[in-house]
């Protein structure tokens, strides 16, 4: 039976642990939360002007960054689920330190377990250029496999842009919860 040293996989391959042990995510959406409207308009500026008031592009600007971030946390844990590991290393950087140690634990991951990923909450910490820091709360449970404790974490992914798309470049753990 292969026994992990989570310890050394936690400093020295940060996607190694985050693989092996629970990280990546599922979409939580409430279809019942109204999408926020992102342009304000009062109605002196929509009914006097002369011309019509651009919207405040830096919002709608920063929104869809941080809809992009949530949508490689999405695509992260959808290729976990499915245990489809190119798709899983598309959401990675490949300049990462941990890439190639990743992509070979990852692997070995999944010829030994099923689990099973759900991202509970997602929040953009912040966003500075070409690097972003987000905050994930994720649950991971076994469905198959050698003893594993079901747990909930807190993660903080340090994302970079490569080829100007978002990649999770280095995932820390900030607090684990076991289940069982």
């Amino acid at each position: 039976m292969l026994r992990l040293n989570i310890k050394l996989l936690k400093t020295a391959f940060p996607f190694a642990a985050l693989s092996l042990l629970l990280s990546s995510y599922a979409t939580n959406t409430n279809p019942s939360q109204t999408p926020k409207n992102l342009f304000h308009f009062t109605n002196s500026q929509t009914t006097t002007s002369p011309r019509k008031q651009k919207p405040n592009l830096v919002v709608a600007d920063v929104n869809s960054e941080k809809a992009a971030l949530e949508s490689v946390v999405i695509l992260n844990l959808k290729a976990l689920n499915e245990e489809n590991i190119e798709a899983y290393m598309a959401t990675i950087d490949p300049k990462s330190p941990g890439f190639e140690l990743t992509k070979n634990a990852i692997a070995q991951s999944f010829s030994i377990y099923d689990l099973n990923y759900v991202m509970n909450k997602f929040d953009v910490a912040t966003i500075s250029g070409n690097t972003a820091i987000v905050t994930v709360d994720q649950t991971t449970t076994k469905i198959r496999g050698p003893q594993f404790r079901n747990n909930r974490m807190v993660l903080r992914h340090q994302f970079n842009k490569y080829n100007g798309k978002w990649k999770m470049f280095s995932s820390e753990i900030q607090k684990v919860e076991y289940l069982n």
